[in-house]
């Protein structure tokens, strides 16, 4: 078993000491964070969690009303509830609301650490992999039922104008809506790789020793159209050391970040600048930092967040056309790494997107 991320949630300094000791007697390696209880969470940066030690009776509340919000902020974890004494009700209610096991601390000893970390991961993370398929399929769903409908009406519609000036020989207007079509058909086509992209799971892709320099001549590579026909001028500098990623999916990261500069570049000819390099964070150990920074027109604060979720433009002097779903893949693609990523930015002030990843990605 790889490094483990693992948070111990308990008031009591005893408990947590024990379930430390254990899980050190266990042979299992892994960064633990202790808190004592819901107020401290706040304090945790933490991405991806791979297991949750959770007391269930806590300073103000129980545990069984943290399960939800803990499986929304880490829903790769295994959260495995404690409590004083053994309660058949209780159990019942903790598995119902997510967790992937339950014990009595008197029943807490090294094996049962062990086992419990075993299954519960295991388990959490197929539980993750189904959920995150309904949500693709949700998403999939939705693009057919809502973006489809105006490209198809349109193509539609433009057939029966082309029917109608070829009957009257009117070869000009016939031109003039195969233009139009065609630009429908694109817009399709475009919508459809771009939603493939995004819904793609690729799980049987393996990580492998990545270059951050690599990485980014590839996505310029594959831009290198793009590039020349806006003059765009990029500026590259790497200090980050190899680490185990995706290299597909982060050449595809890359790359829609910078095709996003392009694209969304207001009237100023496009400076962009990419760098890499190493960072030390107290809770996240060491990671990549990638920032890819333009000159653009800026996004509003309040559009900092928004602009990940799928569909989600924010407003732009640009007429460029887009998907919504640019963004919202990169998130996909930096979480599947078990990193994050943000933005900065501000407006007529250009905008950065950045994001750190760990050494490894989360199993």
């Amino acid at each position: 078993m790889t490094l483990l991320t693992i948070v111990i949630i308990d008031d009591d300094e005893g408990d947590r000491k024990l379930v430390r000791r254990l899980l050190s007697k266990s042979g299992i390696e892994a960064q633990i964070h202790e808190v004592s209880g819901p107020g401290d969470l706040d304090a945790l940066s933490l991405e991806t969690v791979d297991a949750v030690f959770l007391d269930y009776l806590l300073p103000g509340c129980d545990g069984l009303a943290l399960l939800g919000g803990l499986r929304q902020r880490w829903p790769r974890a295994a959260i495995m509830l404690m409590t004083g004494q053994g309660d058949e009700q209780i159990a019942k209610s903790a598995i119902m609301l997510g967790a992937a096991d339950y014990i009595s601390k008197n029943s807490l000893n090294q094996d049962a650490v062990a086992r419990m970390l075993k299954r519960g991961i295991e388990a959490a993370r197929l539980q993750w992999r189904l959920d995150e398929q309904q949500r693709e399929l949700a998403t999939f769903s939705e693009v057919l039922v809502h973006d489809f409908k105006a490209p198809i009406r349109a193509a539609g519609y433009l057939a029966d104008r082309m029917e109608e000036a070829i009957d009257q020989g009117d070869t000009g207007a016939a031109r003039e809506s195969l233009v139009m079509l065609h630009r429908s058909v694109r817009q399709m086509s475009e919508l459809v790789e771009s939603l493939a992209a995004h819904i793609r799971f690729d799980r049987d892709q393996l990580p492998s020793m990545v270059e951050p320099r690599e990485i980014i001549d590839r996505a310029c590579a594959a831009l290198e159209h793009d590039i020349a026909e806006s003059g765009a001028r990029i500026e590259v500098e790497t200090e980050g050391p190899a680490f185990e990623g995706l290299p597909a999916q982060l050449t595809q990261l890359l790359q829609n970040l910078i095709s996003n500069a392009i694209k969304y570049r207001g009237e100023a000819v496009p400076e962009i600048r990419i760098s890499a390099r190493p960072e030390q964070n107290e809770d996240r150990g060491e990671t990549i930092l990638f920032s890819v920074r333009d000159n653009g027109p800026g996004i509003a604060p309040e559009y900092h967040e928004r602009i990940f979720d799928p569909f989600t433009r924010a407003p732009s002097r640009s007429a460029a056309a887009g998907t919504g779903l640019g963004l919202a893949t990169c998130r996909k693609i930096v979480r599947r790494h078990g990193g994050r990523i943000w933005c900065e930015s501000a407006p007529d002030a250009g905008t950065a997107i950045l994001f750190s990843l760990p050494p490894r990605p989360p199993q």
